[in-house]
């Protein structure tokens, strides 16, 4: 008997002393383990990008990106050519690990292209912007319009003026339809957001909005096209960077041009007393030198017209196939705005629901796939140890269309806003490095949707409209709307 118990207490101290190592905390799991895509020699799995052998696709970035979550998870390491290797976070927990860490000067890898073109050009450039900038030159030049840029007032500065672009766009859209009261929206956006980053940043009218937009106004917008598209291909590819990097050269050359000799005559107004209580001049009155300021304009025109167009169409496609949600807000209209021509600049309401509806706007159809960072620091992710200096996107239009994040994830529902949400859509980004311009643009589509709504009776009767990426999300359809008239 005595030998059966000093046996059992054998096998029970075993038994605990393999416990306490199955408990013992092995720590992060090595990076090389994380799960993705097999990479080859050399080319790693750039091969999978390209036509007919391929089957990811860069044109359809998000729908990749989805696939890889489907296949490795909600953590992917992704060894894309050379070096470059992209971990995609799915997880908010993960997420919000990125942005705890990311440290008072947050850090990406964007726009590379454009800091060089800027960098060749020091008689116009004292730095590459903000899109490429990072570390201390980033905030420098981040820091001298921050304050400015983001007041609680500046929307309103330039509301009235925002409004009457508004108004413009309402009556051409009155006299543009065809016999079934239809019009591709898209290519009137552009210049209704042209039109408003000119009141914004240079306090004039473009003349966007005329019978059909003159030449000048029509090669802008194409300037900024064609730079986004520069940036994408060159930040995705080793491919065709010098074809890309000179559509880059030619449309930065163009826009600077244009933007270059409407800045003088603007800043020489605010010199001579008009204007004094612009966006202008309140960037004017800070320490920024000229070089500054023109390139924080240039960025501003490459950040307001197409992100702006395209998420104001997003919102109008959706509010077009979602009738209730559209009679909801317009009964909340009625009440800011009793007539359909009411100004809703010069009043003061809160419009939640209007609110409410941008925000699932942006869920549903965000302009951006994510956003990007390079941390500091070794960091661990999804019980991987990232290393420092590694490039990691945080997946926001995949994880916003994951069920185990939003009921019913298609669906749009601005009610869902009513209660907290997980941190997986971000539109403006997160943190330091939020858009410094999105009170602007909240603003501008605030205007927008309120009078087109509140004038007109919205409908779409095509195919659903997905996206193609051209480093923004863009609709890969005609945003082909029916806008009834409304009588009062």
């Amino acid at each position: 008997m005595k030998r059966v118990k000093s046996a059992l207490r054998v096998i029970t101290t075993a038994i605990e002393k393999v416990t306490e190592v199955e408990n013992v905390d092995v720590g992060p799991k090595p990076f090389k383990s994380m799960p993705g895509p097999k990479p080859l020699p050399l080319i790693k799995n750039l091969w999978r990008y390209f036509p007919i052998i391929g089957s990811f696709d860069f044109k359809r970035i998000h729908r990749t990106y989805a696939r890889m979550y489907e296949e490795y998870g909600p953590i992917v390491r992704e060894e894309v050519f050379g070096d470059r290797i992209i971990v995609h976070v799915y997880d908010p927990v993960d997420m919000s690990t990125v942005y705890k860490n990311e440290g008072r000067l947050p850090c990406r890898q964007s726009h590379r292209v454009l800091a060089k073109y800027r960098m060749e050009r020091p008689e116009k450039y004292s730095c590459p912007g903000l899109f490429p900038s990072n570390g201390e030159e980033w905030y420098t030049f981040r820091h001298k319009f921050q304050k400015t840029l983001m007041a609680a007032t500046t929307g309103e500065v330039c509301s009235s003026s925002i409004e009457n672009i508004t108004e413009d766009l309402i009556s051409i859209i009155s006299t543009k339809l065809d016999d079934k009261l239809e019009l591709d929206i898209q290519p009137l956006l552009f210049r209704w957001a042209l039109e408003c980053i000119g009141v914004v940043t240079l306090n004039r009218r473009l003349g966007c909005l005329t019978e059909n937009g003159n030449k000048e106004v029509l090669d802008l917008v194409k300037a900024v096209h064609n730079t986004h598209e520069a940036v994408f291909a060159t930040e995705n590819s080793p491919l065709k960077y010098k074809e890309n990097y000179r559509m880059l050269t030619e449309s930065q050359d163009y826009l600077s041009t244009v933007v270059e000799k409407y800045f003088e005559e603007a800043t020489g107004e605010i010199r001579n007393g008009k204007h004094e209580d612009s966006v202008l001049a309140r960037m004017m009155d800070t320490d920024a030198s000229k070089k500054d300021l023109f390139t924080m304009i240039l960025d501003m025109f490459l950040a307001g017209i197409d992100t702006t167009a395209y998420a104001l169409a997003f919102a109008l496609y959706n509010l077009a196939r979602n009738r209730e949600v559209q009679d909801k807000l317009r009964e909340e209209l009625r009440t800011a705005l009793p007539e359909k021509h009411s100004r809703l600049s010069e009043k003061r309401c809160r419009m939640p629901y209007l609110q409410l509806v941008i925000k699932e706007t942006l869920r549903v159809n965000p302009i951006a796939i994510g956003t990007g960072r390079i941390l500091p620091c070794d960091t661990v992710l999804g019980g991987y140890k990232v290393p420092a200096k590694t490039m990691i996107i945080l997946q926001h239009q995949v994880a916003s269309k994951l069920d185990k994040y939003f009921e019913d994830p298609d669906r749009f529902y601005p009610e869902r806003w009513t209660q907290p949400v997980p941190l997986v859509s971000s539109p403006f980004g997160y943190g330091p490095r939020l858009c410094i311009g999105s009170r602007i643009a909240r603003k501008e589509m605030q205007l927008a949707i309120a009078r087109i709504v509140r004038n007109f009776l919205l409908s779409y009767h095509h195919e659903e409209i997905d996206s193609f990426n051209k480093l923004i999300n863009v609709p890969d359809k005609p945003v082909l709307l029916r806008f009834e008239s409304l009588p009062r």
